[in-house]
């Protein structure tokens, strides 16, 4: 019969109560540090030619990445933190405040296109279709989005100072885990009990999904915004950087992507009268989505990971509802270390 070890439930204790003021410590940056992981993995191939193709030590190397980090990401975001801000509160001051009661029953009631579709249709099944729950439907969702509209504005303005902070603090764990990489590995594998195979294999796992999500989805998302984007510009859409934006971002989810503003646009155009740019605009922003989701993609991820689309749409848009924007990046790598584990388990586990 075992005796009761004093020693040992000291130590548990202590261990236990070190990692909560760990973790306390620890939780307010959490989100940078995960992002800053996302990122090495990402940039860690570049890292590497870096080393293998120049003198530079470990340390410098590390200096040139985090500086280009800066270049990429920082000044870009930091400049249309601005741009943004000011396009919606224009884009409030355009759509949303002028949408009054009378205007929307004009839409759907007056003469433009739609009014005179709803009265054919009247006529045509002989029914009279009453619109007011409709319009009033509308209204209520105008009120929504006019109050999201000013809370975003207030979220930007006041979280710039936030941003770069955190941002100081991802460039400071982007060249920690770039400079001292090896020795913090060794510590991080010397904590987990599994066999070091493994553990290679989950951290092989994470930055090739790192790698999938920010740079071939990043690259892709691009890709399809900016052309997006010039197409919204030629059809004489106000707003082609908030347009452009918001693209780029709805690309890195599969299957939707930058549909979700350019269909809506393409109806908007249609209904205001302007049906042949509407069906232009459809048809350009329907090829330069096909191509790159069917062509360039495949192309640039290869066979570094094999997912299907579905379960990365669903793990995208679970991970945004839990972790907010960023669960566009967590979705798919807890997804994809779930899926790492699971296979581990039956290679290894089952049997036990």
């Amino acid at each position: 019969m075992r005796t009761f070890n004093v020693a040992g439930l000291y130590f548990a204790v202590v261990l236990l109560f070190l990692l909560y003021l760990l973790w306390m410590m620890i939780k307010p940056f959490l989100a940078a540090i995960i992002f800053a992981s996302i990122i090495t993995g990402s940039v860690y191939p570049l890292y590497k030619i870096l080393l293998d193709k120049t003198k530079l030590t470990r340390q410098l190397a590390a200096v040139v990445i985090c500086f280009l980090v800066v270049i990429v990401i920082f000044f870009p975001t930091l400049y249309l933190s601005f741009v943004l801000s000011k396009e919606a509160v224009t884009l409030y001051q355009n759509l949303v405040l002028p949408l009054s009661s009378e205007s929307v029953k004009d839409f759907f009631m007056g003469n433009g296109h739609i009014a005179g579709g709803l009265k054919k249709l009247n006529t045509m099944l002989g029914v009279e279709v009453h619109v007011n729950n409709f319009i009033n439907e509308i209204l209520s969702q105008i009120r929504n989005v006019s109050a999201l509209v000013i809370v975003t504005i207030n979220n930007i303005v006041e979280n710039i100072v936030s941003f770069l902070f955190n941002f100081m603090i991802m460039i400071l764990v982007i060249y920690a885990l770039l400079a001292e990489g090896i020795p913090l590995k060794r510590f991080m594998l010397k904590l987990s009990p599994l066999p070091d195979d493994q553990e290679e294999l989950i951290i092989e796992k994470f930055n090739q999904m790192n790698f999938v999500t920010l740079v071939c989805n990043g690259v892709g998302g691009l890709i399809q915004g900016i052309l997006a984007g010039i197409g919204f510009w030629l059809a004489g859409i106000n707003l082609v950087v908030l347009w452009t934006t918001i693209m780029i971002i709805l690309a890195f989810i599969p299957l939707l992507g930058i549909s979700i503003v350019y269909i809506p646009a393409c109806i908007y155009l249609a209904s205001t009268g302007q049906v042949f740019s509407g069906v232009m605009l459809f048809i350009y922003c329907t090829v330069v989505a096909f191509v790159t989701e069917n062509w360039f993609k495949p192309i640039f991820i290869g066979n570094r990971i094999q997912i299907n689309s579905l379960f990365v749409l669903f793990t995208i848009i679970g991970g945004m509802t839990v972790f907010g924007l960023g669960g566009i990046f967590y979705g798919p790598i807890i997804a994809i270390l779930f899926l790492t584990m699971v296979e581990l388990y039956h290679k290894f586990y089952s049997s036990q």
